[in-house]
């Protein structure tokens, strides 16, 4: 409300005063003589006030008022109105008849950092950087730049994507070219919030899957009302923070599964028991499929039964794919393991893959082509699907079935690594990307 000065001294006189209303309050001081007020409420209800000199009546917003009768030849008032909120109409006396609706007034609550002190962060931080082909460091570089609607955020973990960062380290179908880096699984303690920010505060912790790569802090995007690729999201208090460090790779899974459109009764297999594969039987089984889940390494199969997937093959040979064929076929088969085993999913010939007819082969792993028996596809009409990245439904999908223990990741977490070795499990990465499962950077 500005400043109204003198209004105690200057104002005018008001024998009558005819039933009105406005959008905004209203103040009455009365400087001298006497009349009588009233004012019909929100609820219709009508009260009168006995004005005298001296007194102040404040008319709420909405409210119709005026004057009882006739005023005294001496009534003096002076009238000033209080904040005017946006849209309002301009000042003056409206019929509330004629207007045919009541306004009000709603508070708006706008966080601010007005009076936090602004989180100091070290000029430079440290990161992790593929320098060359197949090699990796930590290296100091540079601390994000903090802005609007931006979320600040200290690393706590992150999760090495096993897949795709080997691709991009060794120059695969979507590498090639360096310095360069990846990485989309970030947990992090929010350390300040852009004003405006709804949702977050101070001291959250939050998961980021917007590819803020691992670095000791990040500044997010904070998600907005309709932003599907946003996938930035407070973390439930049932997920431990060290297992939302693998929720990149479940939620491309999880996304997959929906991709396909499994449901309740299919066949499944998932070929490659990696921590892709993990997650994307444990997301067919939670959509209701019967799942078999395969692999070459005994080890990635045990992981498999304490996560609780009952059907498993190790594959070996031919005896192991015919094993295969015969407890199918399947409604959909997920190419997890990046291997070129399309002639043994569709099939080599009419009739002989694993699918059933108009199955689903849905190809994940990456590589540059795919080829396949074109009489085997057409055998048994295959749809043959491709699945990106996943989306904010899917993230929210997963954190419900995670908090519930529908899906489970610390089984598949193999390795907890403080960030100053990061190098050496990209060696491993490169090397010998099998001795790798779910592997955690700790940042703390």
């Amino acid at each position: 409300m500005p400043l109204h000065k003198g209004s105690m001294k200057n104002g005018f006189k008001l024998p009558q005063c005819q039933k009105h209303f406005h959008e905004h309050d209203e103040s009455w001081l009365i400087l001298d003589g006497q009349a009588v007020g009233f004012w019909i409420d929100d609820q219709g209800k009508k009260e009168l006030f006995h004005l005298d000199a001296g007194d102040a009546w404040m008319i709420p917003a909405g409210y119709e008022h005026g004057l009882e009768g006739q005023a005294g030849e001496g009534f003096t008032i002076s009238v000033f109105n209080s904040t005017t909120p946006p849209t309002c109409h301009k000042p003056g006396h409206y019929d509330l008849a004629k207007e045919n609706y009541i306004p009000s007034l709603q508070i708006v609550r706008t966080p601010t950092d007005r009076y936090t002190a602004p989180a100091v962060l070290p000029a430079t931080m440290k990161g992790v950087m593929f320098v060359g082909k197949g090699i990796a460091a930590v290296r100091d570089e540079p601390t994000p730049v903090f802005g609007p609607g931006k979320i600040l955020c200290k690393t706590i973990y992150s999760g090495l994507t096993n897949g795709t960062e080997r691709n991009v380290l060794t120059g695969g179908n979507y590498g090639g070219s360096w310095p360069s880096r990846c990485g989309y699984q970030n947990v992090g303690r929010v350390l300040q919030v852009s004003p405006g920010v709804q949702g977050f505060g101070v001291g959250d912790l939050v998961f980021s899957a917007n590819f803020s790569q691992h670095v000791q802090y990040f500044a997010a995007d904070a998600p907005k009302e309709v932003d599907p690729d946003n996938l930035v999201v407070k973390l439930p208090d049932q997920i431990d923070p060290k297992h939302a460090a693998l929720l990149g790779m479940a939620g491309v899974a999880t996304h997959d599964v929906r991709r396909a459109d499994v449901g309740l009764g299919d066949k499944v297999l998932v070929i490659g028991a990696g921590p892709i594969g993990q997650f994307t039987a444990q997301a067919a089984r939670a959509a209701g499929a019967a799942v078999t889940i395969c692999d070459l390494n005994p080890h990635r199969l045990d992981i498999a039964a304490q996560v609780g997937i009952a059907s498993r093959a190790r594959v070996t040979g031919e005896q192991s794919w015919a094993d295969l064929r015969a407890a199918g076929p399947f409604d959909a088969v997920f190419e997890d393991s990046g291997a070129m085993i399309l002639d043994k999913v569709v099939g080599s010939g009419w009739g002989n893959g694993l699918l059933t007819k108009r199955g689903k082969a849905v190809i994940i792993a990456g590589r540059k082509e795919v080829a396949y028996n074109f009489n085997a596809g057409q055998s048994c009409e295959l749809t043959l699907l491709h699945a990106g990245h996943f989306d904010r439904g899917d993230l929210l999908e997963l954190l419900r079935l995670v908090a519930a223990g529908t899906i489970k990741i610390g089984p598949v977490i193999q390795d907890v690594v403080p960030y100053a070795q990061a190098a050496s499990v990209y060696d491993r990465l490169r090397d010998n990307p099998g001795s790798l499962m779910g592997t955690v950077f700790d940042w703390q």
